[in-house]
């Protein structure tokens, strides 16, 4: 599950807003519990349960990506994915708060006969994939209007069966957040995670968060809680307190175990699955504070590479823009 989505501007928007509602602290009404795609904006309701010493957010969804071909050599892929988390976070003081996520993601990949990656593997390439990620975090109150947020992220992604020691990855995030007043924050700072046979990556981070008017929201951590939409951005129409509806894009990037299956070049070996979703969200807010989301977009630049147990490439493949639909729920309490 190590997705740049889920670890970038997604794990550091916990804090955007975790400070005490001082002079143009928060931007919006309500902060976020984790990064992880998930809504800054309080549902009707969920002010009381903001009372309590800590807030938890329970999240799920399923996302369905149609088949779709490689763009060279034969073949095609479908995936179903499930996404699950849950959430928690202290009340802020005025000089910190701490929170702590666990989100899990289920990958399950179809693959059609004569692909690239197919011969380089001698069969099918993966088949499940499975992701847990731990992710505690703390946000320091400079003042006002400047947070320091820290995270730590201990990361596990494999097929079932690959060993789990082998399919670990770790790092962190700081960044700082300025706000200018309630309806506007930006933020920067940089991501830095170990990768499974391959060099760590270090990604820089961008912060926004923007309401220019009642009606209209420009942010990269407003979508749906299990979703990982946080390295994105979208625009965003409120057309009332229950409902919006937006539009997005960001960049992913999974690379995980193989197990010991299979032929020889690909036992224990690491597969990569990266592309750029661009989707349409419909939301609905209940009073309990639930929500629920509709997803539906394509993504597009798709790629795919098998390597084998030392991080040797033996294959990748560009994959054609792929339509997917998806449902998102979760629950403040």
């Amino acid at each position: 599950m190590k997705t740049i989505a889920l670890l970038s501007a997604a794990a550091i928007a916990a804090g955007a807003h975790a400070a005490p509602d001082t002079t143009a602290a928060l931007p919006i009404e309500g902060a976020r519990i984790l990064g992880d795609g998930g809504d800054d904006t309080a549902a009707p309701g969920a002010a009381e349960a903001a009372k309590s010493d800590v807030q938890y957010v329970l999240a799920g969804g399923y996302a369905h990506f149609f088949a779709t071909d490689f763009d060279s050599g034969g073949g095609d892929v479908s995936v179903d994915r499930g996404f699950g988390s849950l959430s928690m976070r202290s009340q802020a003081s005025e000089e910190y708060s701490w929170d702590l996520g666990l989100q899990w993601e289920g990958s399950w990949y179809a693959f059609g006969d004569g692909s690239a990656l197919s011969a380089a593997a001698g069969g099918k390439p993966w088949d499940a994939v499975q992701g847990v990620s731990i992710s505690p975090g703390a946000t320091f109150v400079l003042d006002q209007r400047w947070r320091l947020v820290t995270r730590l992220i201990f990361d596990f992604a494999g097929e079932s069966d690959a060993d789990a020691g082998d399919s670990f990855s770790f790092g962190g995030v700081a960044a700082a957040t300025y706000s200018f007043s309630r309806e506007f924050t930006l933020g920067a700072g940089v991501l830095a995670i170990t990768r499974i046979e391959d060099d760590a990556l270090v990604v820089p981070q961008v912060i926004i968060d923007w309401r220019p008017c009642k009606e209209f929201r420009l942010s990269n951590f407003a979508g749906p809680e299990a979703y990982p939409g946080g390295a994105g951005l979208e625009g965003i129409w409120v057309m009332s307190d229950e409902y919006e509806l937006a539009l997005g894009a960001r960049y992913t990037y999974r690379r995980f175990r193989l197990d010991d299956t299979g032929a020889p070049q690909r036992a224990n070996g690491v597969g990569t699955d990266e592309g750029m979703p661009l989707w349409l969200r419909a939301t609905h807010r209940a009073k309990c504070g639930a929500r629920l989301d509709l997803v539906a977009g394509m993504q597009l630049a798709g790629e795919m590479s098998i390597d084998d147990a030392a991080g040797n490439e033996l294959a990748s493949v560009d994959v054609e823009p792929a339509p997917f639909v998806g449902v998102f729920f979760s629950w403040r309490y």
